[in-house]
């Protein structure tokens, strides 16, 4: 069993919070030591704690073949167009931020995907031990559950823009099953396995309003993995990509 991939994620924040200003009619303290060292103004490019609600609207494109067990190769597919699944991804995400010194950023977050196909056939696809002929109705359920650990060091940081590059790690399981419904014919993939991805992580605060460290934003998320399953019946290839915008709301301190 072998995976790869990896994640992009650019973030173009819209709105955040500042500090709360202080008084000019205040009264000055009488010796320059009296004043207390400057506070960096909240934001996500100073926070040390985040929690990011995400709304995701992408679109998925899966494509693959499941092999029978007598050592020849299925049928290429693919899985929106073949198998009936949807091709679109809207669907709510939840991300934990960490910062690890002032450069330093680690992530976690997971992301569900289950899908449902219902479509007759247009040719003949070997999938594993079954084969659907043109015209046969085939009945699928896609999924694949993930959880990313991602860590990124910002190179270049400042007041209002701060870009990081790392790697990460990505716990996967996924399944695959395809089969002629009120019959026996059915062959189901599954695997389990984490791989490794790549990341660049940017972040622009471009305006600062309230007294509460809270962003809203934009954003746009691009993911690819490659899923080889070897030594088990069946076996097969799966090519998951994942693309679109999303918004999201951030609390943080």
């Amino acid at each position: 069993m072998r995976a790869w991939g990896y994640g992009l994620t650019l973030l173009t924040l819209a709105m955040l919070a500042g500090t709360s200003a202080v008084s000019e009619a205040a009264e000055a303290p009488e010796a320059d030591d009296a004043y207390p060292a400057p506070q960096p103004n909240a934001s996500p490019i100073t926070d040390h704690f985040a929690l990011s609600a995400i709304y995701f609207l992408g679109h998925v494109s899966t494509t693959g073949y499941v092999n029978p067990s007598n050592g020849f190769t299925g049928t290429y597919f693919s899985a929106e167009h073949d198998l009936g699944v949807t091709d679109q991804v809207y669907q709510p995400r939840i991300e934990i931020m960490f910062r690890l010194e002032e450069r330093g950023r680690l992530r976690v977050d997971f992301f569900d995907l289950r899908r449902n196909g219902d479509v007759f056939a247009d040719r003949n696809i070997q999938y594993g031990n079954v084969t659907f002929l043109a015209g046969d109705q085939v009945q699928s359920s896609l999924s694949w559950r993930q959880m990313d650990l991602t860590y990124t060091y910002s190179f270049l940081r400042n007041e209002r823009f701060e870009l990081g590059a790392g790697v990460g790690l990505s716990l996967i399981e996924a399944e695959a099953l395809a089969q002629i419904p009120a019959t026996p014919n059915r062959s189901d993939l599954s695997a389990a396995t984490p791989f490794g991805t790549i990341a660049l992580d940017g972040t622009w605060a471009i305006s600062r309003f309230w007294s509460l460290n809270v962003a809203f934003g934009i954003g746009y998320d691009r993911f690819l993995a490659d899923l080889t399953v070897r030594d088990h019946n069946p076996s097969g290839l799966f090519d998951l990509m994942i693309r679109g915008p999303q918004a999201f709301v951030r609390v943080s301190f």
